[in-house]
This record gives structure tokens, C-alpha cells and sequence, in this order.
């Protein structure tokens, strides 16, 4: 589970930097402070499921889109 949590935690600092958008600009649009969305981007907060929704509506992507590349290589066939 950590692996997949530091994997969102990239994944998200990856899209924004390929968007070009600022830590900052980020922060204002989901109403947070900047150093609360770095403690994001560098894994130390932990992102809920209604954060990661607004995430997902400021990179104007489906949360699954975003999401599969993260998840699919996690998992593990048995």
C-alpha cells in the first residue's frame, strides 16, 4: 500500500510539471496552502479520495485514466 501511495504522490507531481503548472497555482486552485500541496506531492500527506477528485478536475483528467498507469503496475497476479 505505501508503494502505491508514493506512486500517487509522483504520479501527481509528474502530470502537474508536464501541464507546466506551478505549486502555487495548484494550492490556489484546490483552496490549500502551498506547502500543504508540496507535503502532497512529496508523499507526506496521505491524499483522500475527494482531494485526489479535485486533483484530477484541475489536470481536466478522468480520475480513472489518471489513476490506471499508478494502480496497474502494483498489482501482483497470484
Amino acid at each position: 500500500m505505501l508503494q502505491i501511495a508514493k506512486s500517487l504522490a509522483l504520479a501527481i507531481r509528474q502530470k502537474r510539471m508536464e501541464l507546466k503548472y506551478s505549486q502555487e497555482y495548484m494550492a490556489y486552485k484546490l483552496n490549500q496552502t502551498q506547502n500543504a500541496y508540496c507535503k502532497v506531492e512529496l508523499g507526506q500527506t496521505k491524499v483522500t479520495l475527494i482531494k485526489l477528485i479535485e486533483i484530477c478536475a484541475v489536470f481536466e483528467i478522468n480520475i480513472h485514466d489518471f489513476l490506471k498507469p499508478v494502480i496497474d503496475p502494483q498489482l501482483k497476479v497470484a
